[in-house]
């Protein structure tokens, strides 16, 4: 097949993916407040104005109605039905938190950034930490704002690192080393928390699909380490024939030299516990900032269900998981909110992650994520080829 024509089938299958998963998603959203009746499963719609005693609602017509406590239904939790529209949700949350929520998300950045460089480093690849941060935040700016997917960042950061290198093929291939990593120990992180968890824990249902998980991301990466089992089972007469295999053979070799570097492949997980952890943190002040049902005895629930959204949106499909992100968390937190919260939930994470990635914006617009060096060895070849009428010039920038 035409590699034109297998991406625009692939673009079809993610705009309809997205869009099924929003359809499923808006079912249950609605701009109006509805309180559930016991009789008959009325629904009084309009804006609540009054909780406590008797649920005071002010209708699409303006009048107030009231209703007594005990006229309401309840859900299996024993709370009182009443299901928070959009305009409701977004009026009552804390901005204050919403702020905290950028505050508290913004440093991610900064051990992301580092994470880059060591990882580089282990392939002898010496890129300085302003640099490495830069095309972080570039990545992170591009990854969030294009419609392009989620994985644009990443090509874009690959392309560049290679350029402050001549082992380009080694820096690229560790631009996307970076993001497995990222994405095993947000799984690793999952499966710990699904493990520890008490066995009526609603988290528990969960454990044999994480460590499922979890064990095959194991088993794979020790079955591509072991040198028998790559001895044995390897076709090398029929790879050998494959075009570009000299790249092909200095990935794979980029990928086994990390693997032997434990010392940097165990702080890098490490470091990514800590940075997710804090956006994690962010995310939680969100669903708190929009009165979900969030506090101490429900904080490794939250985490577990955020962290899962991240593993989603990393996934192959709709760009930044749009539409499949609020599927999951339409499932994992209707039972501490509305459909309108959670909604409203998953709009204010994008929009707290895309302001954190704003500064990507002046770097890309800059041209600032550009080796130095290059600029400087592009003039200076431009200066050798200029006639010697023309030495004197001032070179052009830009």
């Amino acid at each position: 097949m035409d590699p034109r024509v297998r991406k625009r089938w692939f673009n079809v299958v993610r705009i309809t993916l997205c869009a099924a998963a929003l359809a499923v998603v808006v079912q249950g959203v609605t701009l109006r407040d509805h309180v559930v009746l016991r009789e008959g499963g009325e629904h009084l719609v309009g804006t609540v104005v009054r909780e406590d005693g008797p649920v005071t609602v002010r209708t699409r017509e303006g009048a107030l109605r009231s209703v007594p406590r005990a006229d309401v239904a309840v859900d299996p939790r024993g709370e009182p039905r009443i299901e928070y529209g959009l305009r409701t949700a977004w009026h009552r949350s804390e901005k204050w938190l919403l702020f905290l929520a950028v505050a508290i998300h913004f440093p991610v950045v900064l051990p992301q950034s580092l994470r880059l460089q060591w990882m580089l480093r282990a392939q002898d690849v010496r890129v300085h930490y302003w640099e490495c941060l830069k095309l972080s935040f570039a990545g992170n700016f591009l990854n969030f704002a294009t419609p392009l997917g989620s994985h644009l960042g990443d090509v874009f950061k690959a392309y560049f690192v290679s350029q402050h290198t001549e082992r380009k093929t080694e820096a690229a291939t560790t631009v996307f080393l970076d993001r497995l990593v990222g994405l095993g120990s947000l799984l690793l992180v999952v499966a710990l928390i699904t493990t520890l968890s008490p066995s009526d824990s609603h988290l528990a249902s969960f454990r044999p699909y994480m460590l499922g998980m979890f064990g095959a991301g194991v088993a794979g990466a020790m079955a591509y380490l072991s040198a028998t089992l790559r001895r044995h089972l390897l076709p090398r007469a029929w790879l050998e024939r494959l075009p570009m295999i000299g790249q092909l053979q200095r990935i794979d070799r980029t990928a086994r030299v990390l693997a032997r570097r434990k010392a940097t492949l165990l702080a890098a997980v490490l470091l990514t516990v800590v940075l997710q952890a804090v956006a994690i943190g962010a995310y939680f002040t969100v669903a708190v900032a929009l009165a979900l049902d969030a506090g101490w005895g429900n904080v490794l629930e939250y985490y577990t269900y955020f962290y899962t959204g991240v593993l989603v949106q990393a996934l192959p499909g709709p760009p930044q998981g749009l539409g499949t992100v609020e599927l999951a968390y339409s499932y994992f937190l209707a039972p501490f909110g509305s459909p309108s919260q959670i909604v409203c939930v998953a709009l204010a994470i994008r929009l707290v992650a895309l302001t954190c990635a704003l500064p990507g914006l002046l770097v890309t617009l800059t041209g600032s994520y550009r080796p130095r060096d290059i600029v400087r060895l592009n003039e200076a070849d431009l200066a050798a080829a200029l006639p010697p009428s023309d030495a004197g010039r001032e070179l052009p920038i830009g």
